[in-house]
């Protein structure tokens, strides 16, 4: 039996961390999002997007209670059709989860475990996120 995106209800955004440096002033970190091309316009000019609809689950019951002994704060399942440019910075760079859209603190997630191509179909992406902490 195939494996499908069920509720693709849950709006979220990803970033990837860039570091550049200055010379004379060091190093500074921001958040890139991810962008990937939907189309184009009657131009022939790409139309991008960082919006991605997915299916957010929440741990519950033992699975919960198991990781919230190991430390993981409001842990989840993500499944999200596959998109390529995603996957690859799932897989190589450091990515933060943005659920609902929202670029904030309070909405960060970041990976918990690796992004699953499921049976290399290239149909649909998963992974466990977790919540960000601020210190």
């Amino acid at each position: 039996m195939a494996q499908t995106v069920k509720r693709k209800r849950t709006l979220v955004k990803f970033a990837v961390q860039r570091t550049k440096y200055v010379e004379g002033e060091g190093s500074t970190t921001t958040w890139q999002p991810i962008e990937v091309s939907i189309g184009k316009d009657e131009n022939g000019v790409d139309i991008m997007t960082d919006c991605f609809y997915c299916e957010w689950l929440n741990s519950y019951g033992n699975t919960a209670i198991q990781q919230q002994a190991d430390g993981v704060i409001r842990p989840a399942r993500v499944r999200i059709p596959f998109v390529k440019k995603l996957y690859d910075a799932l897989c190589t760079e450091d990515v933060r989860v943005y659920k609902n859209g929202v670029i904030d603190d309070a909405h960060c997630f970041i990976l918990a475990s690796a992004a699953d191509n499921y049976i290399e179909d290239n149909k649909m992406l998963e992974f466990q996120v977790k919540k960000y902490e601020v210190r």
